[in-house]
């Protein structure tokens, strides 16, 4: 304590010189926590993981789940809106799991004061269900292991995203998520070519296409047959999974090897100095939650930010999860074959401007760059909507879509990026893993709500026999993105006191 004291003192004769922020014993204690260094070893260790887990998320979220899913089910002779509306709901199923436990994962996670070993033994489960996947061509086997490997990815994230303040100091955090962003892109980049080589016809071949043009299923003696309408012509061919079933074992293999750095690097542990039982020790985290749960809901800036990354998220996550059936649909026959390269368009450009975002951290705050990322997606996405859109006599042309493609670049680069940092200057580095559970919870709330809306709006528009289905349900995501814009611009960003020591709550921060 007398260490602390004097500590305090020369602190705050340093900054009342400055006439900046006097940090009290509270910040000096939660600062204590942190790494007071950074290793540039040890963080490009740590990237590894940030590599792997965003290949999980290109590779079998959006390259390999949706569109095997959507298969199958047609081949079950489901129309398309059904298998829409059923697969959203165990994607939801998979996401209020997390919801419910994530912020009690993350006080437990806060209380141990360790989080590498909770990111590893989450990971250990979620490539052991993908793998599985491959072993069994069934619709409710694959929606069960997507559940829990989905769920033990977001777990993972929420472990991993913990562990910034644990692994740099804080002058370099900003620099450290642009370089870990950058790489990161560079996963999905990996998910892309894996994707590309995989369907090779040398290798497992192509999968049959999936979009809203597939109306018709039939059996004759080969099997489940596609009849698709392609240019006024009808096309009749055999259900074809190509290399969709191989892709979940050998990203399974691809998350293992490109994770292996992960295993070696450091981070600041702060276990408990007294050992107690593991039912107290469960108990007192349970205590946390509820005490965490309290300061978000007195904090202005706290629930701001989850209500606004409620409907950010809502709207990224389901863009991302239905990128390979929107944009085959909405291209259409002019942009055939041309799905997995629009998308690596996007991802290449995410590269960069996740580090302009990173760049940019210091110097406008987390604030301002969410309002960014949430008005590019909203731009992403209103060009996704009109491009090959017919109106009168006008056709849009539907190369707009490489466009839209750099604009989901922007937004996908700095959106992750953001809201780990709005974690950190909102949370106390104590309560860091819980304050992301908290952040799980309006994320994958939102991911329930959007893919059910998402599905529901294609369902009914079908229904109605209305020719545009993929872009009404896309513009229920753009309203969404909206909200969130909107509720974000009234939170008071802490971002500058958070730079010069001072941590959460911030004293007299809503005073004019």
């Amino acid at each position: 304590m007398r260490k602390n004291s004097l500590l305090l003192e020369i602190l705050k004769v340093k900054y009342l010189s400055n006439k900046e922020v006097v940090l009290d014993e509270h910040d000096i204690e939660e600062t204590n926590l942190e790494s007071k260094r950074s290793s540039r070893k040890n963080a490009w260790l740590w990237y590894s993981y940030d590599m792997a887990d965003t290949f999980f998320s290109q590779s079998v979220i959006s390259l390999a789940f949706t569109p095997f899913v959507l298969l199958m089910g047609v081949s079950m002779e489901w129309d398309y809106p059904k298998v829409f509306i059923v697969m959203s709901i165990f994607m939801a199923g998979s996401n209020l799991l997390i919801a419910l436990m994530g912020p009690i994962l993350g006080a437990i996670s806060d209380k141990a004061g360790k989080r590498k070993s909770a990111v590893l033994i989450s990971a250990g489960i979620m490539v052991t269900a993908t793998a599985l996947i491959t072993v069994w061509v069934n619709f409710w086997w694959t929606c069960f292991l997507f559940v829990i490997a989905n769920f033990c990815y977001q777990a993972g994230r929420m472990f991993y995203d913990a562990q910034i303040p644990f692994i740099t100091e804080t002058e370099s955090r900003g620099f450290m998520q642009a370089i870990g962003g950058a790489l990161a892109a560079f996963g999905s980049i990996i998910a892309i070519a894996v994707s590309i080589i995989v369907a090779l016809p040398s290798l497992f071949g192509p999968h049959t296409s999936v979009s809203t043009g597939i109306w018709e299923v039939a059996t004759n003696k080969l099997g489940p047959i596609t009849v698709e309408v392609i240019n006024g012509n009808i096309w009749m061919r055999p259900i074809d999974f190509g290399g969709l079933r191989y892709l979940f074992v050998i990203s399974s293999v691809i998350i293992i090897l490109i994770s292996i750095p992960y295993l070696f690097h450091k981070e600041v542990e702060n276990p408990p100095k007294e050992s107690i039982s593991p039912k107290e020790y469960v108990k007192s985290s349970l205590v946390s939650f509820k005490t965490s749960l309290k300061e978000i809901v007195s904090d202005k800036n706290s629930w701001l930010f989850f209500l606004a990354w409620f409907f950010i998220t809502d709207a990224a996550n389901t863009t991302i999860l239905y990128m390979v059936p929107v944009v085959s649909t909405v291209g259409g026959a002019a942009l055939t074959g041309m799905t997995n390269y629009i998308i690596l368009a996007g991802i290449i450009f995410s590269v960069f401007f996740g580090i302009i975002v990173g760049r940019l951290m210091n110097r406008l705050g987390p604030k301002n760059l969410f309002m960014a990322v949430g008005g590019s997606w909203f731009i992403a996405l209103t060009i996704f909507i009109l491009s090959g859109l017919q109106i009168g006599s006008v056709t849009i042309p539907v190369g707009l879509i490489w466009l839209g493609a750099i604009f989901i670049g922007v937004g996908f680069g700095g959106i992750w990026i953001v809201g780990r940092q709005f974690i950190m200057v909102l949370a106390p580095p104590s309560k860091l893993a819980q304050y992301g559970g908290f952040q799980k919870i309006a994320g994958r709330v939102s991911a329930i709500v959007s893919p059910l809306l998402f599905g529901l709006m294609i369902y009914v528009s079908q229904s109605l026999g209305l020719a545009n289905a993929m872009r009404v349900a896309l513009g229920s995501l753009l309203f969404l993105f909206t909200v969130g814009v909107v509720i974000a611009s009234f939170i008071v960003d802490p971002h500058k006191r958070y730079l010069q020591g001072e941590r959460a709550p911030y004293k007299g921060i809503y005073d004019k």
